[in-house]
């Protein structure tokens, strides 16, 4: 009779210790969507996100052409993460950025890319579509 209280309480521990886990990686999550515009055509934000990779300690695999107006980046963190950068012309002059980082995003390692492309794109970032 004595063990059965012991099963709550264990329970009990095991949520405590998993909700600690949560809330320390929960900070480094990529909200979805997650986006930011470039004041700048679809080719010049794709050359910026091939050299923002290595320039962010970070390995590119390759370019996809999707659509006339779409372009996939892709590459690897240095944990061996899949990144996939999707890159959308909005217009000849505005290209949305949105990227994944493994299953979960990863928002610093993203942040740090977009630090790489803003300056080789030469332009600011913004949240929202440039007029």
């Amino acid at each position: 009779m004595a063990k059965f209280p012991l099963i709550p309480a264990f329970g009990l521990i095991i949520i405590l210790a998993l909700s600690g886990c949560a809330a320390t990686v929960a900070p480094r999550l990529n909200p979805i969507p997650y986006y930011t515009y470039y004041p700048a055509s679809l080719s010049v934000v794709t050359q910026a996100a091939q050299q923002a990779l290595p320039q962010a300690g970070m390995h590119l695999a390759g370019v996809k052409q999707i659509s006339a107006d779409t372009v996939e980046v892709h590459g690897f963190d240095p944990e061996g993460n899949a990144i996939l950068i999707t890159l959308h012309a909005e217009s000849a002059a505005v290209t949305r950025f949105t990227a994944r980082i493994g299953l979960i995003g990863h928002l610093k390692e993203v942040e740090e890319i977009e630090h790489w492309m803003g300056k080789d794109v030469g332009k600011a970032i913004s949240a929202t579509p440039p007029s």
